[in-house]
């Protein structure tokens, strides 16, 4: 699954990273885990809220994401597209969960 984060200068896209690589280190995603409700993820608003409170845990996720972004540009990234990236996030997440678990019986 491809990922992208689309940094802006003003209105227009100015430079995208992508990755299709998710390899995070626990601690990253041990911080993701503390502040992301996935009961609300089907909602739109509440992972834009969820974003925006928790912005000091999330840069680093990001960062490990997405090699090279800086703290600066991340600053440029519309909600839109965050929310879009944390929705594929959690539907990976279930998806190669719903495969481990196949995979133990």
């Amino acid at each position: 699954m491809e990922f992208k984060l689309r940094v802006n200068e003003g209105k227009e896209n100015a430079k995208t990273y992508t990755t299709d690589t998710i390899d995070f280190t626990f601690g990253v995603v041990e911080d993701v885990m503390k502040v992301l409700d996935f009961d609300k993820m089907d909602d739109k608003m509440a992972i834009g809220v969820m974003i925006m409170k928790s912005a000091t845990q999330l840069k680093p996720f990001l960062k490990d994401l997405f090699e090279g972004v800086t703290d600066e540009e991340i600053r440029t990234v519309k909600m839109s597209n965050l929310v879009e990236i944390f929705k594929g996030l959690y539907k990976y997440a279930v998806d190669e969960l719903g495969m481990l678990s196949k995979l133990g019986n």
